[in-house]
């Protein structure tokens, strides 16, 4: 499938770039507003948190819920598609604000498992990882990539074929944020050291 026919899908992502963009900026006017000077003793910024928080959170879920419905039938048809599909798909989400909510839309999938939801949310879950492809924060990859696993795990669920399936459409390829390429990472996830540190003992 070429780009061209991944039209429709990349207007849809595009119809939520101003939304996205416009909370996002309520939200941190709103955190600003209540955190004040970033000067000061670190014990006293840390303090403001909470309330900088709140305040940020305060401004409402924005189109979080539409969005996530959106990367519901991103993740599906990801799943289901060859790696250079994929691969489009991957380029179109991170030309778009929507690749900005990932992070929030792993983390919802890993507590949809946790609740009892339906098995789809494992292969979404691990979906969304490969689509994030390590952008922002490797570390925040690695941490949401084990609280799938784990909610996977919890659902009594074998998280080990869908990581298999999703890494064969993951990115091949290194960038800078990544030390090692998304797929090399989901391939050998279950043999790396954070997983035999901080997976693992849940295990036993």
């Amino acid at each position: 499938m070429s780009a061209d026919e991944l039209g429709p899908l990349e207007q849809r992502l595009a119809s939520f770039d101003k939304p996205i963009r416009d909370w996002h900026a309520a939200r941190e006017r709103a955190f600003a507003a209540k955190f004040g000077p970033k000067q000061g003793k670190l014990t006293t910024l840390m303090g403001r948190l909470p309330t900088a928080a709140a305040a940020a959170a305060g401004v409402g879920p924005g189109p979080r819920e539409q969005v996530f419905l959106l990367l519901d039938e991103i993740c599906d048809l990801y799943a289901r598609s060859d790696a250079s599909r994929c691969a489009i798909i991957r380029g179109l989400v991170h030309q778009h604000e929507a690749h900005r909510l990932l992070g929030e839309y792993i983390g919802n999938a890993a507590r949809m498992l946790e609740s009892g939801g339906r098995s789809v949310w494992l292969e979404r879950g691990i979906a969304a990882v490969s689509i994030d492809d390590q952008r922002l924060d490797y570390r925040d990859w690695l941490l949401s990539l084990g609280d799938v696993y784990l909610a996977g795990i919890k659902a009594k669920l074998d998280p080990a074929p869908a990581l298999r399936r999703i890494a064969e459409r993951s990115n091949p390829e290194r960038h800078s944020a990544a030390p090692t390429p998304t797929r090399e990472a989901l391939e050998g996830f279950e043999q790396s050291a954070y997983f035999g540190t901080t997976i693992l003992p849940h295990l036993k």
